[in-house]
């Protein structure tokens, strides 16, 4: 989901154990106590936070479902295996049983800044992902119990009781009608027309900004510093540099791959919240930072979002 314009999200927050209904794309996640947490229709979805009795309610664009069990919950774009983050075998595909159904088991093979292979344990029968694991950080998201083909009542993935809007306090009775778009739904509707009448591509256009140093979470006299940077508005993110080393670098980012390089003396990380820059803008950046050392690898990363 992309958060843009008037779109509010919708984060649905959980707990370790979960039960989950699905019939794609319908889904119900409760506690195990039976609480709802979120169900999703397959067009509006209800969100429960909090230990509310009164869901929000939104079009299924609007969630973001950032609980335990994403990994398995949440269907993969495509573009997640485009690339070679986790997305090629590293080795033999094993036929396994797991929960007493056959699956197949696969080494996902790291990048190149990252240490350790994925494992994948997946459904022969349904392609459902059962299991998602790290050995190498001994991390893991996994069902415990899965059944599949049996009918589920339609019901399961509809809410008929009071909602309330997002940004409104729980305790209101002014909720928000069913007649009324969400304003998900509104910017699918905008879009579609631009796409329709105007141009039926993305507008892309390259853009200049100047970076500063907003604050020095560290820093020492080797030359190694970890800073924020920020363009006074909406693009921040962090810097840091090192020493050049073959030892790992643990990096209190965010992102799990931070766009990383070595010279000869220092390595080099950025990572921009925006998102990453392109190969031009990367090349520049690194031309000012270092203009007389060439770029010549990758250092060995792992942030703090893997740890």
């Amino acid at each position: 989901m992309d958060v843009n314009g008037e779109v509010i999200p919708l984060y649905v927050a959980g707990i370790d154990d979960l039960q989950v209904w699905r019939d794609e794309p319908k889904v119900r996640v409760e506690s195990m106590d039976g609480r709802p947490l979120v169900i999703f229709n397959g067009e509006a979805v209800w969100r429960f936070a909090h230990r509310d009795l009164v869901p929000v309610r939104g079009f299924g664009r609007e969630m973001r479902y950032v609980g335990p069990g994403r990994e398995l919950l949440v269907t993969q774009p495509a573009s997640r295996w485009v690339g070679n983050d986790f997305t090629t075998p590293d080795g033999p595909i094993r036929d396994i049983e797991y929960l007493g159904r056959p699956c197949w088991q696969v080494d996902l093979k790291p990048p190149a800044h990252k240490p350790h292979p994925m494992q994948l344990v997946v459904d022969q029968r349904t392609g459902a992902i059962l299991q998602q694991r790290n050995d190498g950080f001994d991390i893991a998201v996994r069902f415990i119990e899965f059944t599949a083909g049996i009918p589920i009542n339609p019901s399961t993935f509809e809410w008929d009781g009071p909602v309330r809007p997002p940004r409104q306090p729980p305790d209101t009775d002014d909720y928000r009608s069913s007649f009324v778009p969400s304003q998900g739904r509104q910017k699918d509707e905008h879009q579609a027309w631009f796409l329709e009448h105007v141009v039926a591509s993305p507008l892309t256009v390259p853009l200049t900004v100047s970076l500063f140093v907003t604050l020095l979470n560290s820093y020492d006299d080797d030359g190694s510093f970890d800073a924020e940077i920020s363009d006074g508005g909406p693009i921040t993110g962090r810097l840091a540099r090192r020493p050049h080393a073959s030892t790992t670098w643990h990096l209190n980012f965010r992102t799990h791959a931070p766009q990383a390089w070595s010279t000869a003396r220092h390595d080099w990380a950025l990572e921009l919240y925006t998102g990453p820059l392109d190969l031009a803008s990367l090349t520049s950046l690194q031309h000012q930072l270092h203009p007389n050392e060439l770029v010549t690898g990758i250092p060995d990363t792992q942030s703090s979002a893997t740890r």
